[in-house]
């Protein structure tokens, strides 16, 4: 995954917790009061539910239909086509992001070692239950994969016997219910979103709904003791220290809001069934709306499968047929032209960077279809999201536009394809494995960045042309690359040959398996009296 990818990623699960916690603080109080600290408790299912709405595939939908035009849509002015830029922010983002992440885990962990080594050596009772030496914080739940119960110095001479039965209870209640579980996911949440403060807030709101909820419990189980239960929470020392994973008596847990608690009756049978709808009907329908406001992948319609089919029957008349498919990609002003050369059926694609730090890859399969018409099927993806999978019907020799925005606008793709049958002559490639020619598949144009324009000859406004013969292995790299033709000599030879090593190409294809090859790359260098750009077109030799 790119960092283009987990910003992206970190960016939409940021905005759907930050909707989800807000929402949750907003309707805490008011269902603290009407159902019970428990309702409120529940209520916080809205955060894991809508981050796992939003981390599941997003819906599918269907493909914008592509207009073809007889010619293609020209966005903007041509400018110097140079290499691609390279943004470098996303990646000091996300490291700064990962160091947040690694000192927020290490402030945690502090933190948990902190209040264990606070504890003094412990020792386990007959009873199953562990003595501390220390009396600030407990008792508490401790342990994640072993969890337990650790009791302060004390215990029988601090508490009377039924307070120690109901500080024991408050205790198991949090076993029970898995609360450590649920702390230690907490605390991975507040590592990983360290930078959003109003989800920080949150986590620590959800930690007191959490011990309210277990006074509640409590209460419910133990009739008549609220007086007791109240006293046994007055001799419980708070410690100054958090524990990140687990459940313990601290400052921050508002005594006076548990002990104002005591005097509200606990919720009956139809209060639970109300809190239990009411909070899973709020996760599931705000999961639901985090999915499906994401932005959609689109599928095939019904109109693109029947073309497809017609062009499947057809194929078999056309098969080993080699098209030239001269493409004119125009990305926010900066217009490259290119043809690449690919069998019928088989996938061609090619890609682009923007200023703006968007990668752009499309991918095509030509097929000649009924009536002397070919199908153009392909996908457009911009940083990975797949924008739309266009199928075309055009006619051969007539340019195809396309134009594709990202889903904010900030970057326009625009494509002029034009599709052409080979003449069988022109088929011909010499095999660098045998040296005899031989019909096989033809390689084609991958990732290839433009040579620069030299000075000397900028300045002088010099044109020219320089036709290269490159032998590509069956990895798709040049591995040699020599200057067949060259006008005028001893200008561009140079520039041309280092572009044509830092190509990669997708290599000739025999039986199904790459093989190595030639290629004949012309380049032509113009300018114009606007600015200066140059255009590639690939044949074969």
């Amino acid at each position: 995954m790119s960092s283009t990818e987990i910003l992206a990623l970190l960016l939409k699960t940021t905005l759907a917790s930050s909707a989800a916690v807000a929402l949750a603080l907003i309707l805490r109080r008011p269902l603290r009061r009407w159902l019970g600290a428990s309702a409120a408790y529940l209520l916080w299912l809205l955060l894991p539910a809508t981050l796992l709405a939003v981390l599941l595939p997003a819906p599918q939908v269907a493909p914008v239909p592509m207009r073809v035009s007889e010619v293609a849509v020209q966005v903007g002015q041509a400018v110097v086509a140079g290499p691609a830029v390279i943004a470098h922010w996303p990646l000091w983002l996300c490291c700064a992001w990962l160091a947040g992440v690694l000192l927020m885990a290490l402030r945690l962990y502090r933190q948990q070692r902190q209040f264990q080594q606070g504890l003094g050596r412990l020792s386990q009772r007959d009873d199953g239950l562990w003595q501390a030496q220390a009396v600030a914080g407990l008792p508490a739940a401790m342990g994640l994969l072993r969890p337990r119960i650790v009791l302060p110095a004390g215990f029988e001479q601090r508490y009377l016997p039924i307070e120690q039965q109901l500080v024991l209870l408050h205790e198991r209640v949090h076993l029970q219910r898995g609360d450590i579980a649920i702390n230690a996911l907490l605390a991975l949440l507040q590592c990983l979103y360290w930078f959003n403060p109003l989800l920080l807030f949150a986590l620590r709101c959800c930690r007191e709904d959490q011990e309210l909820s277990c006074d509640e419990r409590v209460i419910a189980r133990v009739s008549g003791a609220r007086r007791s239960y109240g006293e046994a929470m007055l001799k419980t020392g708070l410690a100054a220290s958090p524990l990140p994973v687990g459940c313990h008596w601290q400052n921050h847990h508002p005594l006076k809001e548990r002990i104002a608690m005591l005097k509200r009756p606990v919720p009956g049978r139809k209060q639970w069934c109300a809190m239990l709808v009411l909070s899973l009907g709020l996760s599931s329908a705000f999961g639901y709306t985090a999915w499906a406001a994401q932005p959609g992948n689109a599928v095939s319609t019904s109109s693109s499968t029947s073309t497809s089919s017609s062009s499947s029957t057809s194929t078999t008349t056309g098969k080993g047929t080699v098209y030239a498919t001269f493409v004119e990609a125009t990305l926010e002003g900066t217009r490259q032209r290119f043809e690449l050369q690919q069998s019928a059926g088989m996938p061609f694609s090619f890609s682009a960077s923007s200023d703006k730090g968007v990668q752009w890859a499309a991918e095509f399969t030509l097929q000649p279809a009924a009536d002397g018409m070919l199908t153009l099927k392909g996908t457009l993806k911009a940083n990975g999201d797949l924008i739309s999978s266009p199928t075309l019907l055009i006619k051969p020799d007539v340019a195809a536009g396309i134009e594709v925005s990202t889903a904010d606008g900030r970057s326009t793709w625009a494509l002029e394809l034009r599709s052409i049958a080979l003449a069988a002559r022109d088929l011909a490639v010499v095999s660098a494995a045998s040296g005899k020619a031989e019909q096989v598949g033809l390689p084609s144009a991958g990732r290839m960045p433009p040579p620069s324009y030299p000075r000397e000859a900028m300045d002088s406004r010099t044109t020219g042309k320089v036709v290269l013969r490159i032998a590509v292995d069956a990895e798709g790299r040049a591995t040699d690359v020599v200057v067949t033709e060259a006008h005028p000599k001893g200008v561009f030879e140079e520039v041309s040959i280092a572009a044509a090593r830092q190509w990669r190409f997708t290599p000739a294809m025999k039986d199904g398996k790459p093989v190595a090859g030639l290629i004949r790359v012309p380049i032509s260098f113009d300018m114009d009296d606007e600015d200066m750009h140059y255009t590639e077109n690939q044949s074969r030799g």
